[in-house]
């Protein structure tokens, strides 16, 4: 029996400013204020109303603009549900989203091509949702299990968190990180698991 094979793609939804992209300036009290303000800014909430279902199937409608039916095709035909989103998070804007692994390219093409998500207080789950507010939808890790794609959300979330409250992490994740340093991948043995950004699996 053939095995049906995933790509499992980590995605970060962001809203850049340009108002906000100011000339960088040496961190100082007032600097590092300013720094936490634009980062909160970037990495905000997403709109209840961008669901599971409304995501997917904007990247279904996306793959169909770019590449037609064959594209359609790729992903398992319409009603086929080749594209799933396993776990979106409105309130870190992070999203797992699930697609063949013939094919992930071709999602995260469009993925780079969506620029717009529902308003914050746009009715939720609504089927003619107006994409209003502008965005970057960022793959920032693509892999082969579910479990994989979920320790990167949770390591980029502390990661963040301990950025914005501005403590060193060094000093808390030192003693983890520091023997981990000097281990060569110990965790990735099965190489068709882990996906790096630059593999052409």
């Amino acid at each position: 029996m053939v095995r049906v094979k995933h790509r499992y793609l980590l995605v970060e939804i962001l809203y850049p400013e340009p108002a906000s992209w100011a000339a960088t300036k040496p961190p100082s009290k007032a600097g590092s204020t300013a720094q936490t303000q634009a980062q909160l800014r970037i990495h905000s909430p997403t709109s209840d109303a961008l669901t599971p279902s409304v995501l997917a199937r904007m990247l279904r409608e996306e793959v169909d603009n770019m590449f037609g039916d064959w594209g359609v095709g790729r992903l398992g035909g319409v009603n086929a549900g080749g594209v799933s989103v396993k776990y979106l998070s409105p309130a870190t804007s992070t999203a797992i989203v699930r697609c063949p692994r013939a094919s992930f390219r071709l999602v995260w093409t469009a993925l780079s091509y969506m620029s717009r998500v529902p308003e914050i207080g746009a009715p939720k789950g609504a089927r003619g949702a107006v994409l209003s507010r502008p965005c970057v939808f960022r793959v920032v890790k693509v892999s082969g299990t579910m479990r994989r794609a979920e320790e990167e959300a949770i390591r980029r979330a502390r990661r963040e968190t301990l950025r914005l409250r501005g403590v060193d992490e060094q000093g808390i994740l030192g003693g983890l990180v520091g023997e981990l340093a000097g281990v060569d991948d110990v965790m990735d043995d099965d190489e068709d698991e882990d996906v790096g950004m630059e593999s052409d699996d």
